[in-house]
Formats: C-alpha cells, sequence, structure tokens
C-alpha cells in the first residue's frame, strides 16, 4: 500500500471500528454483571444495593421464568447477548469499510523477499 493517505484512512476506519465494537462489549459486559448481580443473588439487609434501593434483599424474579429461562438470566445474559448477535451482523454488513488493503506479496515475487 504505497498510497499514504489510503494507509491513513485504512487505520482511521480500523481505529473507528475497534472503538464502537470496544464500547458494544464493554456495555454488554457492563449490563450483564450488574443486571446479574442485582438480581441473581440473594442479598443481605445491609447490602449497599439493598441499602440504596437497587434490589431487595431476596429478588423475586430470581425464580420466575421467561423463555424457560430464569427471568435474571433472559433479561441479565440472554437478551445482551442476542442483542449483540444482532449489532454484529449488523454492524458486519453496514458498518464496516471495505478498504483496499493492497496487494500481497505474492502478486509481486520481487519485492519484499531479499532478493
Amino acid at each position: 500500500m504505497s498510497d499514504p493517505e489510503a494507509s491513513r484512512r485504512l487505520f482511521r476506519n480500523a481505529k473507528r471500528e475497534s472503538l464502537i465494537v470496544a464500547a458494544v462489549w464493554g456495555l454488554a459486559f457492563a449490563w450483564t454483571v450488574t443486571y446479574c448481580y442485582l438480581r441473581g443473588y440473594d442479598h443481605r439487609p445491609v447490602c449497599w444495593a439493598v441499602k440504596i434501593g437497587l434490589t431487595v434483599e431476596h429478588p423475586p424474579q430470581r425464580l420466575s421464568q421467561t423463555a424457560g429461562f430464569p427471568t435474571w438470566v433472559w433479561y441479565g445474559i440472554m437478551l445482551p447477548w442476542l442483542g449483540c448477535t444482532l449489532f454484529t451482523i449488523w454492524f458486519g454488513i453496514y458498518g464496516m469499510k471495505d478498504d483496499d488493503l493492497g496487494a500481497e506479496a505474492d502478486d509481486h515475487p520481487e519485492a519484499g523477499h531479499g532478493h
């Protein structure tokens, strides 16, 4: 890739795409850990989350079911997983740029082999 502008464009696109993927991953991670912690476990009355009202001592949804899963698993794990899968499909089709990576080394055997 000898065109410096093409190299810059490739780098900018790769950086943008990696930041988007990292942000979506971070949001899914934060949601999953937080939701499962608050809704999937019994908490003592002295727990900080109970004291400030984020959860209750024994979450009732821990025992209920949604789509055959415990409700806390459905909303805490399955829903983000399905959302990330749909986002990945959409992002792969519409969000990523198809940049030219340059010629392959085999296309120019005299270049780059040290002969």
